[in-house]
């Protein structure tokens, strides 16, 4: 069987991967899809005639039509949660970049620089929306690692301890920082807006490691340009990769390459997980991660 897989995942389940099948370039040709980021919509389904299986290497799956793929008979299953520490750890040192500077005084050779004060998480009052696994995690190390006082917003109520669940209006009016860690959806498309950005009275930093979708872009340029926040650190970006040229590079931004989950441990822990399940789907047996 031919799968296509072009994105870069552990080397255990690539030699895995090439012990079994043939693994080729051509995504109209496959008969499993291996997809991290790769889009796979109607146009690729319906020209390809093979398509059996798509496999996403990861929890998200948004760039997967998931129903049109389930109508022709494919079969689609994730990977869910195994990056959660991964990314929760990278919104960890987003928030760090900024708070501290990074990109600017690492250019300074000045000792002690005073150009360069930066500030603690201690204290600060950071602001979470939404509540899944990587909600949770990115609490757990704010609040007991870092002593910061974190408040949540989700859709459904959540019991968790030592953090305090409040609307998403608290969120914009109370929060020094602020993490999206929400599902894009029809509901959450654009959530931040410039609406949001209005209502937020401390000048936030904005941390997005979930998608890019999640946050108007034209909005996002003028909350730079007016100092209605006061940067913003993120891993996605609609559309993906980021323009060098776009106008948000000009102010403080950290903008990485969609890397939450390029840990070594992470892409183990999914890379073996998503062949259990292929192995599984190929043999006939039931997986708990079919979409």
């Amino acid at each position: 069987m031919r799968i296509y897989l072009t994105e870069p995942v552990s080397f255990k389940l690539k030699e895995k991967l090439m012990d079994k099948f043939e693994i080729i370039n051509d995504i109209l040709k496959a008969d499993i899809i291996i997809s991290r980021n790769v889009v796979v919509d109607k146009y690729v389904i319906d020209n390809n005639k093979n398509l059996k299986i798509i496999a996403v290497h990861g929890t998200g799956y948004n760039m997967i039509d998931v129903c049109y793929a389930k109508s022709h008979g494919i079969i689609v299953f994730r990977t869910p949660f195994l990056n959660v520490n991964a990314v929760a750890e990278l919104n960890i040192m987003l928030i760090l970049n900024l708070l501290r500077n990074y990109d600017s005084v690492k250019e300074s050779r000045i000792l002690g620089d005073i150009n360069f004060i930066g500030n603690e998480i201690k204290d600060k009052t950071i602001g979470i929306i939404g509540l899944g696994h990587i909600g949770i995690r990115t609490f757990e190390i704010l609040h007991y690692g870092f002593l910061a006082n974190v408040i949540g917003y989700n859709r459904t109520k959540r019991d968790i301890p030592n953090l305090k669940m409040v609307s998403l209006d608290t969120i914009y009016n109370e929060s020094d920082i602020i993490v999206l860690a929400i599902a894009l959806n029809d509901e959450t498309l654009n959530m931040i807006n410039i609406d949001a950005f209005k209502k937020m009275k401390k000048k936030p930093y904005i941390i997005n490691s979930a998608r890019g979708g999640l946050i108007n872009n034209n909005d996002l340029l003028y909350a730079l340009k007016n100092g209605l926040i006061k940067g913003i650190g993120i891993d996605t970006y609609n559309p993906e990769p980021i323009d060098l040229n776009d106008e948000i590079l000009k102010y403080n931004t950290i903008v990485l390459p969609h890397i939450g989950a390029n840990t070594n441990e992470a892409l183990d822990d999914m890379g073996l997980r998503l062949y259990d399940n292929l192995m599984n789907v190929l043999n006939g047996k039931n997986i708990d991660d079919l979409l």
